[in-house]
């Protein structure tokens, strides 16, 4: 064929998703308060704060006499706390600190807007079908529609959920240009073709709206009409950033609180590619490879994940880290088997938004107070259960490492695990002290190995306290103190590195669950700690969004505590209900996936390790002064190119490894209940 002349090059266009931000989270839940019960439940919840603070904060049970002192609306037992049949927005006021902003009322819905204390943070609206109610007379923009909220529930196997995702398109304009892409390239993906765009007007502008579905189905070239993406435009100066039809109502925050602001939001769905490449047709969306974790199993659980998302630019300071919404991350999974709970997820409840992250300054100061509130209140919010071997365990080894003979080493875990200090699995007991180490051991151990315990016992309590957290401490080193690290463990946050940067992750119990055991989404708070680097002339270098990475390390991990949390609420029930046989069965998955998770931690902190120094490699070998340095720092990046496919192999084989000892538990359940 003939060629074409090649056309002067003029610089690409950006894509239309690169003037996208994050604007708000459509949740549509089961039922809600009136406006009156939930301003009160702020108001007390403000008063807890003050009374609490003016105490000097003075922990649970004086923190639960003031509140009895306080509440007139709730005095649960904090014992008794479920995660299932809670009020979403009850959790945000209580556990998260958050208030309703805006709501809105009509015949056929009720809705609010629920904000932390930023009106730039985070915005999530819930709304609900009011039961029993006819049309409205007037009928409600779509977004608060009751037929929205059916069409929903009739795609989601009638649960709740996340129901849309909203979008701000940034750029005049813009909003138009997104809605010809769909009607373009997936032109059945355009939720009302007769008006792709609808316009409200206040008094001092407008806003825009268009409406996509987010998947299609998973048969056909048909949409999926559950998950929704919302995009709007604002024109002029509207007096606010709410949905129109929202009226602001007046909030007063705690005095400390969290500005949250929006991180990345994950979808379940059966076709990933094709998730992927509809993003990449109308919003110019692309795979972010360097947070790319391919396939990650737990057990008989395996899923496949890419995060895809716009380019935006670098920040300036840590402060714009925190609060830009600029940068778009949506991390996509699919299930590769039929076990784990993203395929319970699409079993249970067709494609949708599995879990909503959002950034705050401080972690493990925040999760801190969501559990001090639930301990107190019995309401908010509760957290995913970490296995204590994820943050170390105390092994006689560890001993005989600082220096110790092997046979005092013997002697004085045995002691410890005798007095109760550590389990029999190697946990030490957060709260112990030097004194307590001290104590337990000088007064059982063999007279013949006191002399040696005298000279060594400083470095046994360093040795038998950092155990607590020693897994940590080998990633970290001493960027925290031993305070941070302790408050890490008990407030079972999750810690990955990547290069310099250090990502802390928690995630919810489910939200929006009926009933214990049903798959439903949950929530994940996150705090990224980017390394500071200077350049040359010792400026602070711009931060690359995204620092610190999606937790590679921790995927697998929040994918066996899962599984984890689950096998340990069997446990649980079954002694309770004194089933003998499935208690061991429980205890047994327990004690699988535990040792899958500690025998994994080291092979992932060596992946990331590589992973990191691969594409520090390769940005110095495009930054290189000679030929003959580029040359040395491409065979480098090879190298550690290679080590991270290595370690993905060792990954591979263990995973297979622990897939056929959850399978003999399972077959062996099977066979036990035919029998």
């Amino acid at each position: 064929g003939m060629e074409a002349a090649s056309a002067p090059r003029s610089e690409a266009p950006a894509a239309l998703g690169d003037g996208l931000t994050y604007h708000h989270v459509h949740f549509y839940v089961d039922s809600l308060a009136d406006l009156k019960t939930y301003k009160e439940m702020e108001s007390e919840a403000n008063a807890f704060a003050s009374a609490y603070d003016a105490e000097g904060r003075p922990g649970v049970e004086k923190g639960r006499e003031i509140w009895k002192k306080i509440t007139k609306t709730s005095v649960k037992e904090p014992k008794a706390y479920s995660q299932a049949g809670q009020d979403f927005v009850e959790q945000l006021i209580v556990g998260a600190g958050w208030r309703v902003s805006a709501s809105h009322t009509c015949e056929e819905t009720t809705s609010y807007a629920l904000s932390p204390n930023d009106p730039k943070g985070v915005n999530f609206v819930v709304t609900c079908a009011n039961t029993g109610a006819g049309e409205s007379k007037a009928s409600p923009p779509p977004h608060f529609a009751k037929s929205s909220v059916h069409r929903f529930l009739e795609c989601h196997e009638g649960k709740p959920g996340v129901a849309v995702l909203g979008f701000e398109v940034t750029s005049a304009g813009g909003l138009a240009k997104i809605m010809d892409k769909y009607e373009k390239h997936h032109p059945s993906l355009v939720v009302d073709p007769s008006a792709k765009v609808k316009t409200y007007a206040n008094a001092k502008g407008e806003m825009q709206v268009g409406e996509v579905y987010a998947y299609y189905a998973k048969e056909d070239s048909k949409a999926d009409q559950g998950t929704i993406i919302r995009f709007v435009e604002i024109v002029g100066d509207p007096e606010h950033r709410n949905l129109p039809g929202f009226t602001p109502c007046e909030c007063t925050f705690p005095d400390y609180g969290f500005p949250a602001y929006c991180d990345h939001w994950v979808s379940n769905v059966f076709h990933r590619k094709q998730f992927l490449q509809t993003l990449n047709d109308t919003l110019g969306f692309t795979p972010k490879v360097d947070f790319n974790a391919g396939v990650v199993a737990a057990g008989e659980a395996i899923i496949e994940s890419t995060v895809t998302g716009n380019n935006s630019t670098t920040l300036q300071s840590a402060q714009q880290a925190l609060t830009s919404h600029r940068q778009v991350y949506l991390p996509i999974n699919n299930a590769l088997s039929k076990v784990g709970h993203v395929h319970l997820f699409l079993d249970q409840l067709g494609q949708g938004i599995q879990h909503i992250a959002s950034r705050v300054s401080d972690v493990v100061a925040f999760v801190s107070l969501v559990n001090l509130r639930r301990e107190v209140t019995g309401q908010g919010f509760s957290f995913l259960r970490i296995p204590r071997s994820y943050y170390g365990r105390l092994d006689a080894e560890d001993l005989v490492k600082a220096g110790v003979s092997s046979k005092l080493a013997t002697s004085a875990v045995k002691i410890l695990t005798d007095q109760k200090i550590v389990s029999l699995s190697g946990i030490v007991e957060l709260d112990v002290t030097p004194e307590t180490i001290q104590d337990a051991i000088s007064k059982n151990l063999d007279k013949d190995l006191m002399s040696e315990y005298e000279k060594n016992s400083r470095s046994i309590q360093r040795v038998v306290l950092k155990a607590r957290y020693v897994n940590l401490f080998k990633l970290l080193r001493d960027h925290f103190s031993p305070q941070t690290y302790l408050n890490i463990v008990r407030n079972k946050v999750l810690v990955d590195i990547q290069g310099n940067d250090v990502l802390f992750q928690i995630f919810t119990s489910n939200i929006l669950q009926r009933k214990p055991g049903d798959e439903s989404p949950f929530l994940e708070f996150i705090q990224r700690v980017c390394s500071e680097k200077k350049d040359n002339s010792g400026k602070p270098m711009p931060i690359r969004p995204g620092c610190g990475g999606f937790g590679i390390r921790n995927f697998l991990t929040l994918f066996l505590s899962i599984e984890v949390s689950k096998a340990m609420r069997q446990l649980e029930s079954a002694v309770e209900q004194k089933d003998k046989k499935a208690a061991s069965i429980a205890e047994r998955r327990v004690k699988i996936l535990t040792n899958q998770l500690d025998e994994s931690n080291p092979v992932l902190t060596a992946i990331s390790d590589a992973m990191t120094a691969e594409s520090e490699a390769k940005e110095a070998a495009i930054n290189s002064a000679s030929a003959e340095e580029k040359e040395k720092l491409e065979a480098e990046a090879k190298a550690w190119e290679r080590k991270k496919l290595e370690g993905n192999k060792q990954l591979q084989a263990l995973s297979d490894r622990y897939k056929a000892l959850m399978r003999e538990v399972r077959e062996e359940e099977e066979a036990s209940a035919k029998a």
